[in-house]
């Protein structure tokens, strides 16, 4: 017993300084563990939310929740005008995407009653997708063009039956070179049939502290998140789409830029603290 102890005790030894010399293995075991983190959370969320979703709560307490459960990440969000999120009434939440760790930064904002739209091939994540349905998020198949449209319709009857939120990623995919990329359009189609006011939210820039192609992921992380005031859609008709959505694009790359200087001087000024 005494030498599988000595093993065991070398063998952990051995990984803690394995994680601290190697950028690698520090990387891949934090990301390994962030991602065990959302299946532990999933697990735990297929029971929890049976209440939530009698009261057709949208995803408030999978993110109020988790928030709590990444605090071992390190990273720190700083939110710029959270009561702009919160009006009341149905809305479209639009927001940059970069990486799976958007989540923690979603958690320190997410709107009151507010769900989500995710591509259908997520539906297959084991408890993810039962803890999804149970949030009442919107699965929509991106490669049927008849079904795409017919998702349009049913969040438009959804969102005002129910009064909520829809948050969704106009980019369409994440963005890990920095800026935003050309917004998709039906994050728009959506608020202007059913002439709902668009909330954009903005995270900065991750990369002074994750990348994925670079390995790394610091124990450091700044995320400023601003919520930008809501934008009216009434009057608008699916014409104006291209030319409203390139407007609300470049508002937000406005913002980007200007949030994520002050994310890596927050970083830099910890840095010299320490």
């Amino acid at each position: 017993m005494d030498l599988w102890l000595a093993i065991l005790l070398f063998f952990l030894g051995f990984l803690l300084v394995l994680y601290n010399v190697s950028a690698d293995f520090n990387y891949y075991s934090r990301i390994s563990f962030f991602y065990f983190t959302i299946l532990l959370h999933g697990m735990v969320c297929c029971v929890t939310m049976i209440p939530s979703w009698l009261k057709t709560r949208g995803a408030d307490h999978v993110f109020e929740g988790f928030y709590y459960w990444c605090k071992w990440s390190g990273v720190h969000t700083t939110v710029h005008n959270y009561e702009g999120g919160q009006i009341e009434g149905s809305a479209v939440v639009i927001c940059n995407h970069q990486s799976s760790l958007d989540i923690l930064a979603m958690c320190s904002v997410w709107p009151h009653r507010c769900v989500v739209m995710m591509k259908k091939l997520l539906a297959y994540v084991p408890f993810f997708n039962f803890a999804s349905m149970l949030a009442c998020t919107i699965f929509i198949d991106r490669t049927n063009r008849d079904k795409a449209m017919q998702s349009v319709d049913y969040c438009v009857s959804e969102m005002k039956k129910r009064d909520l939120k829809l948050w969704i990623f106009p980019e369409g995919t994440r963005n890990r070179a920095g800026g935003l990329m050309p917004f998709k359009k039906g994050a728009f189609n959506i608020a202007i049939r059913a002439q709902l006011p668009i909330i954009p939210i903005v995270f900065s820039d991750y990369r002074p502290f994750y990348s994925k192609p670079g390995k790394y992921f610091k124990t450091n992380g700044e995320i400023v998140i601003e919520v930008m005031e809501p934008i009216p859609t009434e009057g608008l008709t699916l014409e104006d789409v291209p030319e409203f959505s390139e407007k609300v694009r470049q508002k937000m790359l406005e913002t980007y830029e200007r949030i994520s200087a002050e994310a890596k001087n927050k970083m830099e000024n910890t840095k010299k603290l320490t």
